[in-house]
C-alpha cells in the first residue's frame, strides 16, 4: 500500500515533532526525516496492514484512531490497543525486519505517516539516544499488555470494560463498536452490551452506534479500579 509523497505541511510538522520517537530527533535529523515521510489516510474499518505482512515502515498516527488486533486460527479477534494521535506503532517489527505480529485498521477517519524502515534504521545506527527512546516505547507497551493479561485473568467484566473504554476515550468520546469493546476487554458482545446498558442507566455513559460518550469519568475510573 503506497502513500502520498511529499513532506508534511508546516502545521503538520509541528504535530509530528511532538509525537512519540519524533520528539527525540534533533532539528537536523527532523529536517532529513520530513521529506521521507509518506502520508497514508485512514478510513473507519479499513486496514492499514495485516498480521504477517512485511514490516516496511514505522507508523505515526497524526489524526484519528487506529485499532491494533490479532486474529486466532478459530477466527476470533482480540483487540490489543486503540491508539490516539501522537502515537507510533510498528517499531518492534521494523527493528526485527519481520512480519507485523498484529493487524491495524482505522477506528475513525484520520491520517497516518509512514517512515520507511531504511530511514528509521539509519537514524538508530547514528544516534544511540533514539534506540533508547524506542526501547522506552516498547517497554511501555509491554507493561500495558501484561496489565491487560492480568486483568483478563482476575478482574470482573465490568472493570475490564471500564478500562477498555478509558483507553479508547479521547476528549470524552470513544469511537468503538460493542464488538471492539468486547474484544479489548476479553468478554462477549452480549456481556459488553449488558454492561454498557448498566452504565447508561447509572448516568456514567451515553452510547450510540460506534460512539460512547463518557459522562462521568470519575465514576468510570472508580469502576475500573483506578481511583
Amino acid at each position: 500500500m503506497t502513500g502520498a509523497a511529499g513532506p508534511p505541511e508546516r502545521a503538520v510538522e509541528t504535530e509530528i515533532a511532538k509525537a512519540e520517537f519524533f520528539r527525540t530527533l534533533s532539528p537536523g535529523q527532523m529536517a532529513r526525516v520530513q521529506p521521507q515521510l509518506r502520508r497514508q489516510p485512514i478510513r473507519r474499518g479499513a486496514p492499514l496492514f495485516f498480521e504477517g505482512a512485511p514490516a516496511e515502515a514505522l507508523w505515526l498516527l497524526q489524526r484519528g484512531e487506529v485499532r491494533l488486533y490479532k486474529s486466532s486460527p478459530d477466527g476470533s479477534i482480540t483487540t490489543l490497543e486503540t491508539l490516539g494521535p501522537g502515537r507510533v506503532f510498528g517499531a518492534l517489527s521494523a527493528l526485527e525486519e519481520k512480519g507485523y505480529p498484529m493487524s491495524a485498521e482505522g477506528s475513525t477517519e484520520g491520517m497516518t505517516w509512514r517512515l520507511p524502515r531504511a530511514v528509521f534504521m539509519a537514524l538508530l545506527k547514528e544516534d544511540p539516544r533514539l534506540g533508547l527512546e524506542v526501547v522506552s516505547i516498547i517497554s511501555a507497551r509491554l507493561r500495558e499488555a501484561h496489565e491487560q493479561l492480568r486483568s483478563f485473568a482476575h478482574d470482573p467484566a465490568p472493570a475490564r470494560l471500564a478500562r477498555a473504554l478509558l483507553r479508547a476515550t479521547r476528549e470524552g468520546e470513544a469511537h468503538v463498536t460493542r464488538r471492539a469493546l468486547a474484544e479489548s476487554s476479553g468478554t462477549t458482545v452480549e456481556t459488553a452490551i449488558r454492561v454498557l446498558r448498566r452504565l447508561e442507566c447509572e448516568g456514567i455513559v451515553r452510547s450510540s452506534v460506534r460512539l460512547v460518550h463518557v459522562v462521568d469519568e470519575t465514576a468510570l475510573r472508580r469502576l475500573a479500579g483506578e481511583s
